[in-house]
């Protein structure tokens, strides 16, 4: 079976999304011919993708599979304007390769964000490839909750009915988070959906023993959906109970994170520029607890961010506001502390209420090794999504 991904976000990217991709790639590779359309490296930005670091892939880097569009125009322009000339020309070269191409596969699976690659894939294109829409955000209800759409409210019912187009003409939707099911089941009854978490290969797996310095750590963009006061404040309460917090950041916010830190003279808060997906593990590893914040919207607190599949995976606790799946998945299975729109009080509190009880996070880190073994595995997860690829190839 030849297989196509088109995706924005790519290795040697960084972030969860870029990751997955990558773990799509080299598990479906070992049963198909797969090829990969994204674009050149550039979240959160180019430059950085100059440093060897990022490019640890030996296979990938060498591989012919992968076709990078060659943009004229850049997505990180500050002017609204120019970014969704960016998603325009990029729709455009998607919908003019997937026209050529087309019929050279058996499976066409595009992932959002961003929403034009799916628009440009699908809209007005032949129906001859099964279309395989993986979903992993709730888009346009995500511009909502991080205010992007004040200027142009005109245009969200507009939004909506391409959104419903889009899941309807589907002929299956991968999603990554449960919290999703309910809202496309209801746009796009019909369309059968399954349920494919953000995993772990089996090299990645790894666990330490914790250390005697009891340290918290928050990994990841602090950009539109991120709690950004809230995060201060955490850090500010942990210098105040001596509780070392290192946070590896990057994104809108991250420059006035890292003066914010600088200003304060903290003693036991230190901030970090992004690093690569194998330091980022490496160092969650040696901690005692993962942070996880969002804002207060009811998209964004039913999200499974990343960061939080990474905690998991790297046996440590995780401590969240979140609520919906990932609240369930957090508090059913005993691996960290998870409460809706918690406080910044109620997060120094659970915390210390873990810091001070030796053998609860004992029990916690056991109990997310387990978790990660049991659900989140690439090698496991990856039979069964073959499957459902193979099944949507034949209808």
């Amino acid at each position: 079976m030849k297989i196509l991904l088109v995706t924005q976000n790519f290795y040697p990217e960084i972030g969860s999304g870029a990751n997955r991709l990558r773990n799509l790639y080299n598990q479906l590779s070992k049963y198909h011919q797969v090829d990969v359309l994204t674009t050149e490296p550039s979240y959160p930005n180019e430059k950085m993708y100059q440093e060897q670091k990022f490019w640890y892939d030996a296979r990938l880097n060498q591989s012919p599979d992968i076709k990078r569009l060659k943009m004229r125009t850049s997505k990180q322009s500050k002017s609204m304007a120019m970014r969704l000339l960016y998603y325009f020309e990029l729709g455009l070269k998607v919908r003019r390769t997937i026209r050529k191409k087309q019929a050279d596969y058996d499976v066409l699976y595009v992932t959002t964000p961003n929403i034009f690659m799916p628009w440009a894939a699908f809209f007005g294109q032949r129906h001859t490839t099964a279309r395989v829409l993986e979903v992993r955000d709730l888009w346009p209800d995500s511009l909502v909750g991080i205010d992007k759409l004040k200027s142009v409210k005109f245009i969200f019912p507009i939004l909506k009915v391409l959104e419903k187009r889009m899941y309807r003409v589907s002929d299956a939707i991968i999603i990554n988070n449960e919290g999703f099911r309910s809202h496309i089941e209801s746009l796009a009854p019909k369309v059968k959906q399954y349920y494919f978490p953000n995993a772990f290969n089996q090299e990645e797996i790894a666990f330490k023993n914790v250390t005697d310095d009891f340290k918290v750590i928050y990994t990841g963009n602090i950009g539109f959906a991120q709690s950004y006061e809230q995060l201060l404040e955490v850090a500010a309460g942990l210098e105040k109970r001596g509780i070392y917090f290192n946070a590896v950041v990057y994104g809108m916010n991250a420059h006035n994170f890292f003066n914010y830190i600088n200003e304060q003279d903290f003693t036991y808060v230190t901030a970090y520029h992004e690093k690569s997906r194998e330091e980022c593990l490496e160092m969650i590893r040696t901690h005692n607890i993962q942070l996880s914040l969002l804002k207060e919207t009811e998209t964004f607190l039913n999200v499974l961010p990343g960061k939080i599949i990474d905690g998991i995976g790297c046996g440590v606790p995780v401590v969240t506001n979140l609520g919906g799946y990932a609240n369930l998945l957090i508090n059913d299975n005993q691996v960290g502390y998870a409460k809706e729109k918690a406080t910044t009080e109620d997060v120094l509190k659970a915390i210390e209420h873990i810091k001070h009880n030796h053998e609860l996070e004992r029990t916690l880190r056991e109990n997310a090794r387990e978790l990660v073994t049991r659900e989140f595995m690439w090698e496991k997860n990856i039979v069964q999504l073959n499957q459902v690829l193979t099944e949507a190839a034949q209808h």
